[in-house]
């Protein structure tokens, strides 16, 4: 989780500066490849390093969870693997069609019921604010019009919520899981 948040937030700036802010792609080139190569990377490793994370600690999100908890995991999993696999398939990031199953399956984990002991007493509030930084990407895109987007450099907008913001969730959800292992195995001994 922690390395895929920072493998999203770190390539998030070379993707924008050379792709630009707007719809109009500016083609520029790092080490010789295209924004489209750089999004991909943005998105592709990083969305399925967190879907792993997240796979690792389903124990801890299921453990006392009702039905809905691991419907969430499910829709979040699915929401992380094929957009993961389709942008690394292409070398392009895909428009997000899939982000309120992920939006959507990250708030119904938050609403399990989760033992703040083994997912961290913050795993909740990141979960419903990953989970509405996909709703808002999905939105952002549905109602705006592609040129008021252009106008207001709405690419930039939407990757700071979609990619820093969501990146800095999962590092921190995953610092919160370190946390939370390291408290349970000290409180053992």
């Amino acid at each position: 989780m922690i390395v895929g948040g920072a493998v999203m937030i770190l390539v998030w700036p070379v993707f924008t500066i050379l792709h630009g802010p707007t719809s109009v792609n500016e083609g520029g080139e790092f080490l010789g490849l295209d924004p489209e190569f750089w999004s991909a990377m943005m998105e592709g490793p990083s969305l399925l390093l967190m879907a792993a994370g997240l796979f690792g600690a389903r124990p801890r999100f299921t453990v006392n969870s009702t039905g809905g908890g691991r419907i969430g995991l499910g829709l979040a999993m699915l929401g992380l693997v094929v957009p993961g696999i389709a942008n690394l398939a292409a070398l392009a990031v895909w428009p997000p069609l899939l982000a309120p199953l992920l939006g959507v399956g990250l708030i119904m984990i938050a609403r399990a019921q989760l033992d703040r002991r083994a997912v961290g007493r913050f795993a909740r509030p990141l979960l419903v604010g990953m989970g509405l930084t996909q709703l808002f990407a999905f939105l952002w895109f549905l109602l705006v019009r592609p040129d008021v987007l252009d106008q207001i450099n709405g690419y930039r907008i939407y990757g700071v919520v979609a990619n820093v913001l969501f990146g800095l969730g999962w590092i921190l959800l995953g610092i919160g899981l370190l946390n939370s292992t390291t408290a349970q195995t000290a409180g053992a001994h």
